[in-house]
């Protein structure tokens, strides 16, 4: 396999696992601290300090992670990463509006989801053989 799409796969996956973990943790425990949202956007960054590493480390594998199969899905990450940010958005606008839930609550998912959907499109991509 090719080191910078194993890369980019395993902090794609990393960053989708953590981040479903956080809204497991908040829906249990009812909150959530600060620090832990701040490993989120570690592990993001970490996961593209890691993807720029192996790409000095093996930059013969740069085109052969970036073709065309692979713009594609990260294309399409993006936009689907835009659709579930909108929809999540009016859906968390109507639970807070008509029924119990906190703004607190509802600003934490929006922003792990804001994280997390394009990482989840571009693991599920990879492990269906299109990026």
């Amino acid at each position: 396999m090719n080191p910078l799409a194993a890369t980019r796969f395993a902090a794609n996956l990393m960053v989708a696992a953590f981040g479903i973990g956080l809204l497991v943790i908040y829906v249990s425990r009812g909150g959530i601290s600060a620090d832990l949202v701040l490993w989120l956007g570690g592990f993001a960054i970490l996961g593209g300090v890691a993807q720029f590493a192996a790409s000095i480390l093996f930059p013969h594998s740069i085109q052969p992670a970036w073709d065309e199969m692979a713009v594609a899905s990260h294309r399409g990450a993006y936009q689907f990463g835009y659709w579930c940010a909108v929809l999540a958005f009016w859906m968390l606008f109507f639970l807070t509006q008509y029924f119990e839930m906190s703004l607190e609550a509802a600003l934490f998912s929006l922003g792990v989801l804001l994280i997390c959907a394009p990482s989840i499109w571009m693991a599920v991509a990879t492990l269906r053989e299109r990026a």
